[in-house]
């Protein structure tokens, strides 16, 4: 392998652009007439587009995870975001069904019910009186 001819070939592949037409021209005449520098261009070339190739992938494979981590991300926020508002909304919302007073239902004055009275002859039909209950002194 001629390492000369090698740079010459890197030349062409990577700064073809600015090589003289000339250079250009002499150097495709030369892979021409001679096989094994054509065979040593073609071997140059074809590991320069595979490791542009794995290197295209590589970027690729490296956005898409960037985008599938941000993608992650944002699901999360998403996600914790309709949760807080859920949670916000049910603190919110509840007060407004629940009523003021527990009272509210009930006929008269709340305290009504303490200052009742039992009928007097209600407490003599009571099962349970004074002289019923029998106390046994031994």
């Amino acid at each position: 392998m001629d390492n000369n001819f090698q740079d010459r070939i890197d030349e062409y592949l990577l700064h073809g652009e600015t090589m003289s037409e000339e250079d250009k021209a002499q150097f495709l005449k030369e892979i021409e007439e001679d096989t094994e520098k054509k065979e040593q261009y073609e071997f140059t070339k074809n590991v320069k587009e595979a490791l542009k190739s794995r290197g295209d992938k590589l970027k690729a494979m490296t956005g898409f995870q960037k985008e599938i981590k941000h993608g992650r991300r944002k699901s999360w926020l998403w996600i914790s975001s309709i949760a807080a508002i859920l949670v916000v909304g049910f603190f919110a919302i509840n007060p407004l069904f629940v009523e003021n007073s527990p009272t509210d239902n009930v006929r008269g004055d709340e305290n009504d019910v303490f200052d009742m009275t039992a009928p007097t002859d209600s407490i003599s039909n009571d099962s349970i009186s004074t002289d019923t209950i029998s106390l046994h002194h031994e």
